[in-house]
């Protein structure tokens, strides 16, 4: 990946291309930003630009073999490190028990996170991402190699969050790394992460994408007009993912699904409730929160023309009346729990929580909320 196929990020871009040709990059860097922000985009275009062989001052040519390689994700010098699942043997998994499913998913869908990603590998909807003590010690064998084909060694970790434990066993190997290997490590919550690692890296901040970015990203991406990129970017609060997930939902009519359930919930038709619920747990951990996804949209336009005078809803005409009728069933008070219970059940659902007891719960509360009005 070219730091031309990166969505904005123009200053970031700039300073990292910087240290490269100064010969000032770190070993070790912490790429930290939102979902949605484009950060592993980042770390695999600075990654390319490093090996490549013909690179001008502004990016890799995209020509030579190690751009090739890398933009196929299949150049020896560049590892990867991922949260996996437990397979069926019981065995404790590696990445490279995945590495199949990794190139696939990563060059389709960079801007997935963990959930799209377990959601892809597991074979239950109730098993638990991690990167185990067994990848750890995958990794020291393979820094400890000399590289194949270049004069560097590559380890891009994405979610570190994941190591937990055994993030210590990485300490020595960052602190006291063979000659010309590099760490880059891609993360969303520092929070997470042992102090003892984020002390030892060089953290470059990914910021969220502005709405005049997401707006370009989608017209060029989708060749979608600019008023509907513009609706849709600005939904999407600078995540790209989100902007995505959305022009998918206008595709898949969730919002014709999300009117008739909240009136399911408004008139107490628990049958229908218990029907609607039942269809959504058929669409799987995915585009459930896909759907649910478009549903906080709504509740947030909702929002905004209750408590707004004049404001100009942004969504696609076939919504608008539906907000606009939706905007009276409840207060300000009761839109915004509303919202707040629908994101907490995103959370849950990511987190492998049953899915259809998190919705008929929900139901259920959203019930509540409307008689409250």
């Amino acid at each position: 990946m070219k730091f031309a196929d990166v969505p904005g990020l123009a200053p970031i871009k700039a300073k990292l291309i910087a240290n490269v040709q100064n010969e000032r990059l770190a070993h070790a860097q912490l790429f930290l930003g939102p979902e949605g922000s484009g950060k592993l985009h980042l770390a695999l275009a600075l990654t390319q630009y490093l090996y490549c062989t013909n690179r001008s001052d502004t990016d890799s040519c995209g020509e030579c073999s190690s751009c090739r390689k890398i933009a196929t994700l299949t150049h020896p010098d560049i590892h990867f490190t991922y949260p996996t699942v437990v397979k069926t043997s019981g065995k404790e998994p590696i990445s490279t028990d995945y590495v199949q499913e990794w190139r696939k998913e990563l060059l389709a869908s960079p801007f997935m996170n963990t959930s799209d990603w377990v959601g892809k590998i597991a074979d239950s909807e109730n098993k638990s991402p991690n990167i185990t003590r067994r990848e750890t010690r995958e990794i020291v064998t393979k820094l400890a190699m000399k590289p194949y084909e270049g004069e560097a060694k590559t380890l891009i970790i994405w979610m570190p969050e994941y190591l937990a434990e055994q993030s210590n066993a990485l300490l020595k190997v960052i602190e006291e790394p063979t000659q010309r290997t590099y760490f880059i490590l891609v993360a969303e919550n520092s929070d997470r992460l042992l102090a003892t690692i984020t002390s030892r890296t060089q953290l470059v901040k990914i910021p969220k994408y502005s709405e005049t970015e997401a707006q370009l990203f989608l017209q060029k991406k989708y060749n979608l007009d600019s008023k509907k990129a513009e609706q849709l970017a600005y939904l999407s609060e600078g995540n790209l993912r989100k902007a995505i997930d959305l022009v998918e939902s206008v595709e898949d009519n969730y919002s014709e699904i999300f009117r008739d359930w909240m009136l399911a919930c408004y008139s107490n038709n628990l049958k229908k409730v218990m029907e609607i619920t039942e269809e959504l747990h058929k669409l799987g951990r995915v585009q459930l929160q896909l759907f649910l996804t478009n549903g906080l949209a709504i509740m947030r336009e909702s929002l905004l023309y209750k408590t707004i005078t004049g404001y100009v809803i942004k969504a696609e005409t076939d919504q608008q009346a539906f907000i606009k009728k939706f905007s009276t069933t409840l207060n300000a008070a009761g839109i915004e729990t509303s919202y707040e219970q629908i994101n907490e059940v995103i959370y849950h659902i990511q987190r492998n929580a049953n899915a259809k007891v998190a919705l008929f719960n929900l139901s259920l509360n959203l019930r509540y909320n409307f008689i409250r009005k």
